[in-house]
């Protein structure tokens, strides 16, 4: 919960590690060693090491990639310039120790090599593959304040990075950092704030010289740090950061925690930038899943096909491509708040650990599922929020996403099953979630599930997660959480039909009802109409929060109060295809 910073995942929520793809071997070859005699000017054999050593690629015991040279280990991230001038030599520039020469006599394993060699660098020089205009739009978007300013004003991302960043002193005085996607350069200053000596602003949009404006602007407010802004691509960036840093800070989050591929860009930055022993803030992102049923949105959506069922157009009948226009809008993800009720699960959570994963494990990602129903209802597909931890030195921060927490210009994301799933109390789904990376930065979404034991599946074959319905401003039926208003003025509803607000009322309009945590101890569960969904924070928190007071690890002082709606509902919607998170 947001109210909790340091609240264990519950006992019902299974927690997964981050799914890994198949181990692959690398392709090795024996070579030798060259230097370039600029007396000859051509490659000669190196003094050291005399004889033919191995080369491959590999992982290294930080879990970062390598290319190892016999005894030696060159981490992939300073590899900057690959080239073959012939089938059996090969050149590399690497970052500190100039052009290195690699001969090899067996021409077809040296192709090999160099193939597998190029392929994994190109992860460090991500923007060269993707689709150039989604490039451009890109960064388009950030480059517009109105954009920065929505996402400043998401009071809950804002004040809990302002938190997490001030509450860790140890790991940020006199300390250089690095602030990836730096936008307004809102954590650079925080990070200034906390007491860092440097702070690099990589920002590659146009919105680097606001960061130049408001670092000027506010020279008394920075504690005497310095901000050198790296207006480039983190990928492309050279001399520009000479060294390493203590500790790199960001929000590379998208929706579904990984639409826009930013995470890759900040994995980048670790294996490039990072110090033996730094600080990533945040340094775990946790995928959470659970199945949902809500017939108003899953018939909001295939109803929209209406246009579509027309028998006399112009004269034309229109109703053979009803089908597939059903089909397009049932595989758009749906943006929204998810009223916790429509929740029929305990939710699944799997941890991505971003201290030690590798950009080829984000490509594509699979993560199965099983989920015990605990009422008889039309299941309607996979509901989906993440958290952002930040464990500092000082206190731990989570920023949670969840259904039951004040709400984030993130929302929640659902995935729509065409065909539901009738499912009865006790029954078991299983099945499982496919992320496949595109080249337009974002995701294709596979879910397959079905009831154990019986046949009975039902899957979405391909969600593209850069294409949502942001349903919170498009739809009238959409739920409004409790603090938040609905963007055609609706309010959030307590149980007995009157307007509520806050975090607070959450938990009064919860109280006295029982967790259902008691299923598994050995106790029948049986839903209560008011009953919070499964894996919902226990009562406990929920009246902690009706105190109004938030709770930190280090217990030292209170987390700034969340706005209330009228700061809310001015948080964006990036609701262009190319611009959502």
């Amino acid at each position: 919960s947001v109210w909790d910073r340091q609240r264990p995942p519950p006992a019902a929520a299974a927690m997964a590690p981050a799914p890994q793809r198949p181990a692959h071997v690398s392709p090795e070859v024996l070579a030798q060693v060259c230097e370039f005699d600029e007396g000859e000017l051509k490659w000669v054999p190196a003094k050291e090491p005399s004889a033919a050593v191995a080369v491959k690629l590999a992982k290294a015991v930080s879990g970062k990639r390598c290319l190892v040279v016999g005894e030696r280990e060159v981490p992939l991230a300073d590899v900057r310039a690959v080239a073959a001038l012939s089938p059996k030599l090969l050149t590399l520039q690497v970052k500190g120790q100039g052009h290195m020469g690699l001969r090899c006599d067996d021409g077809p394993s040296m192709e090999a090599f160099v193939k597998e060699l190029v392929s994994n660098k190109a992860d460090y020089e991500r923007f060269e593959q993707y689709d150039q205009s989604s490039v451009q739009s890109y960064f388009q978007y950030y480059a517009k304040l109105a954009n920065q300013q929505n996402m400043l004003q998401d009071s809950v991302r804002t004040s809990l990075y302002q938190e997490a960043i001030l509450s860790n002193p140890s790991d940020f005085t006199g300390a250089t950092v690095m602030d990836v996607g730096a936008g307004s350069g809102i954590l650079s200053f925080f990070s200034c704030q906390a007491g860092a000596a440097v702070v690099y602003a990589v920002e590659a949009s146009s919105a680097a010289e606001t960061v130049r404006t408001l670092a000027a602007a506010n020279t008394m407010n920075l504690r005497g740090a310095e901000v050198r802004v790296v207006n480039k691509p983190l990928e492309t960036i050279g001399e520009e950061v000479p060294e390493k840093v203590d500790c790199i800070v960001s929000e590379p989050i998208g929706t579904f925690l990984f639409n826009e591929r930013m995470i890759e860009t900040y994995i980048c930055a670790r294996d490039r930038f990072l110090k033996p022993g730094g600080k990533l803030f945040p340094n775990v992102g946790n995928l959470c899943i659970a199945p949902f049923s809500d017939a108003v949105l899953h018939g909001e959506q295939a109803g929209k096909n209406s246009f579509w069922n027309n028998t006399s157009f112009y004269g034309l009948d229109l109703t053979a491509a009803a089908p597939r226009s059903r089909r397009e809008h049932l595989t758009q993800p749906v943006v929204d708040y998810i009223n916790p009720e429509c929740l029929v699960s305990e939710y699944i959570t799997t941890r991505f650990d971003f201290m030690t994963c590798t950009l080829e494990s984000l490509q594509n990602i699979e993560i199965p599922f099983t989920f015990a129903v605990g009422q008889p209802c039309l299941v309607h597909g996979i509901a989906g929020w993440f958290d952002a931890v930040f464990e500092g030195s000082d206190s731990v921060v989570t920023l949670s996403t969840a259904p039951w927490c004040p709400g984030t210009h993130w929302y929640q994301i659902r995935f729509l099953l065409e065909t539901p799933l009738a499912v009865n109390a006790g029954q078991i789904l299983e099945g499982t979630l496919k992320m496949e990376a595109n080249s337009l930065q974002s995701y294709y979404i596979k879910i397959h599930m079905g009831i154990q034991g019986t046949g009975i599946t039902s899957s979405a074959e391909r969600i593209d997660l850069k294409d949502p319905e942001y349903r919170f401003f498009t739809s009238t039926n959409t739920y409004v959480p409790p603090g938040t208003q609905g963007a055609f003025g609706q309010q959030a509803q307590a149980v007995d039909g009157s307007a509520v607000g806050g975090p607070a009322a959450y938990g009064q309009a919860m109280a006295g009802q029982v967790y259902p945590q008691q299923a598994q101890q050995g106790q029948e569960f049986r839903p209560a109409k008011a009953e919070p969904p499964a894996g919902a924070p226990p009562m406990q928190l929920l009246k902690e929060a009706t105190s109004g007071s938030a709770t930190r690890t280090s217990q030292q002082q209170q987390r700034p109060a969340h706005q209330g709606s009228a700061s809310r509902c001015t948080t964006r919607s990036r609701s262009a295809k190319r611009e959502v998170r």
